[in-house]
């Protein structure tokens, strides 16, 4: 199921002073809401994740908003708060969960929070500025068709990330010490597991997960920060890995290794190495600073931490400057390591080669992936 998700973390009120903060306790379940917000001449949903978090930090005055994740009626996935934080979604009953129940603050620090945009049920009213009970139209009362694909398609990607049960996916409602409807008596939680249900048996099991990374057991090796640190900027805020430009510096020190470059400038030995210091996981990105960009930006917008080495990315042809003094023989050593090599070059350039020996400086050489 395909996630459209908006990192939008950065641009809620109040971040740079809770960014850094860390949820007391594993993440084990998932909890639906409903923002209770509808346009009260239509009955349809509004408000989203900037609204709710300025009326829940400017007006009611919480360090932060209520909500992990938020879905407008557009079906758009706001990613408002870190899964690392504890969204307040839950009551405060119990607050320091000192008998270690599943009471108040047991699910802000054990589920993630997923808002809805919306009011899910019948005969909804509100006051007017005469103090009179208005109706809303009974119109909008169940979630988009965009919503609740976003929404089982989340629920399934958090439940895969954190292999949370399904018997955990609860409705606001469920969590015992609250109060409340939410989110609507026209979601019926336990019809929400069901369809889960259903998708576990039509989905394939994935067959190489992602490992679990702690903090401090992966570094992105960027030995050429001048041309590649912009690229993997992005990739780095959101994974938050040690960054390292020493590469012989970095044997024995990381589990999990992600390096930032071709041959020109980390060697296959130097990888090497790396495994053979003890790290489970030695993975190289290549090509030129906008294909590095799409390759990781494209690792961010999927949540995935590495590349799926069932399919490795196909390395994108260099190119090479010829110098004084050059010879194609002296290019494949500089490049490949392995001045025999030197017919790879010739036979990618034979369209402007007439003979191996005619290279003359300034000439711009096409420059191969190195071969397996």
């Amino acid at each position: 199921m395909a996630l459209n998700i908006t990192d939008i973390r950065a641009d809620m009120p109040n971040y740079e002073n809770y960014k850094d903060w860390q949820r007391n306790g594993e993440i084990l379940g998932i909890a639906v809401h409903h923002s209770a917000t509808v346009d009260r001449a239509t009955g349809a949903p509004t408000g989203n994740a900037q609204s709710f978090f300025n009326y829940h930090v400017n007006v009611r005055g919480w360090s932060h908003g209520g909500y992990n994740y938020v879905i407008p009626g557009s079906g758009e996935i706001e990613y408002a708060l870190d899964e690392k934080i504890s969204a307040y979604h839950a009551g405060f009953k119990d607050a320091d969960n000192s008998e270690g129940l599943e009471y108040g603050q047991y699910w802000n620090n054990h589920y993630l929070a997923i808002c809805l945009s919306g009011w899910f049920s019948d005969n909804r009213t509100y006051q007017d500025s005469n103090g009179q009970t208005q109706l809303i139209p009974n119109q909008y009362t169940t979630p988009t068709e965009g919503q609740m694909e976003s929404l089982l398609a989340l629920i399934q990607h958090l439940r895969q990330k954190y292999n949370i049960p399904v018997e955990n996916v609860r409705g606001h409602r469920e969590l015992r010490g609250n109060g409340t409807t939410c989110p609507g008596y026209n979601i019926d939680p336990a019809q929400l597991r069901l369809k889960i249900k259903e998708l576990d048996e039509t989905e394939p099991p994935p067959t190489d997960p992602q490992p679990e990374v702690n903090p401090g057991e992966h570094v992105v090796l960027l030995p050429d920060s001048d041309k590649y640190f912009d690229a993997a900027a992005t990739y780095i805020w959101h994974f938050q890995p040690d960054v390292s430009f020493a590469i012989d510096q970095a044997v024995g020190r990381w589990k999990y290794v992600t390096a930032v470059g071709g041959e020109d400038v980390i060697s296959e030995s130097q990888l090497d190495r790396l495994r053979n210091g003890g790290a489970i996981l030695v993975q190289r990105i290549t090509g030129d600073p906008d294909t590095v960009r799409a390759t990781l930006d494209g690792l961010v917008d999927a949540d995935l931490r590495f590349l799926d080495d069932s399919e490795p990315p196909t390395p994108e042809p260099q190119t090479y400057t010829v110098q004084s003094g050059d010879t194609l023989s002296r290019i494949a050593l500089q490049v490949y390591g392995q001045a025999s090599l030197w017919t790879i070059i010739y036979e990618a350039n034979r369209d402007t080669l007439s003979d191996p020996s005619l290279i003359r400086p300034g000439q711009v050489l096409i420059i191969p992936p190195k071969p397996a």
